[in-house]
């Protein structure tokens, strides 16, 4: 079942216990994708996504560009080397980091809503 409206990425911050590391804004996610194969990502993940990964390399950032997703949540508290998230920032990806693992971070995102 999808979630019939978008959920400010601001919202849900908190709840997923994420540290922001590019200029957030407050984009509209409408949906989650969790994957950690760039392919998978690029075949099936719909624009608007948060999308949950461990992948840290600067193929994220374009995965994320051509596929106009609302976020990039990486797990296990890891975060990219600094000339990545310049290029994020640059392209206007946004990219968050949260301590919790990609199981804990989908349970969380379930129950927010995001389907």
């Amino acid at each position: 079942m999808k979630l019939q409206q978008s959920v400010k990425l601001q919202s849900l911050l908190q709840t997923m216990q994420a540290e922001v590391l590019t200029d957030a804004g407050d984009a509209d996610v409408s949906n989650c994708y969790l994957s950690d194969m760039l392919s998978d990502v690029l075949a099936h993940a719909e624009p608007g996504a948060l999308w949950v990964t461990v992948q840290l390399h600067r193929n994220v950032i374009s995965v994320a560009t051509m596929k106009d997703l609302a976020a990039v949540l990486f797990t296990c508290g890891r975060q990219p080397e600094p000339a990545v998230v310049a290029e994020a920032d640059e392209a206007g990806v946004v990219l968050l980091s949260t301590p919790l693992t990609s199981y804990e971070a989908a349970g969380k995102l379930w129950e927010a809503g995001l389907r």
